[in-house]
């Protein structure tokens, strides 16, 4: 156990140390404060369907979501396996089978999947869309797996 004599040559030094602590803290604090209130403004002006879109675009990238499309954030997932991803998305719609199929036959040929009508390849991915009944009700489910 060591005792620390307090010195006029140790309080300038413990000072400094102090205010570089607090400074950095202050300063962390208020970028944290900054990116709270710049996340609250951003999303607080997206309507509903925007905000799905919008969090789901995050964590899945490169799927598009029709406007059509109520995204069930809490029934999809998204990992990597040893063989490539898996993203499983799970979406209410009123839409016509053909409307989103439509949709998805444009929309993923854009960005360079070949496939069409529920079934589209783009490398080693295959992304399948197919209508599922769940305890939820019928859903559309959007997966992304390996070849």
């Amino acid at each position: 156990m060591t005792l620390e004599i307090c010195s006029p040559h140790n309080q300038p030094r413990r000072f400094a140390i102090y205010m570089a602590r607090r400074s950095t803290a202050y300063r962390l604090l208020t970028a944290y404060m900054f990116l709270v209130g710049f996340a609250m403004v951003a999303f607080g002006n997206l309507s509903p369907s925007q905000a799905a879109q919008s969090q789901q675009h995050s964590w899945v990238g490169d799927v598009p979501i029709m406007a059509d499309l109520s995204v069930e954030p809490a029934l999809g997932f998204a990992f990597d396996s040893p063989n490539g991803r898996i993203v499983m998305i799970f979406a209410s719609s009123t839409a016509k089978a053909a409307d989103i199929f439509g949709f998805y036959n444009e929309s993923l040929a854009a960005i360079g999947w070949v496939g069409g009508d529920g079934e589209w390849r783009r490398g080693p991915e295959t992304l399948l869309i197919s209508q599922v009944s769940t305890a939820a009700g019928r859903l559309w489910r959007l997966m992304v797996r390996p070849h």
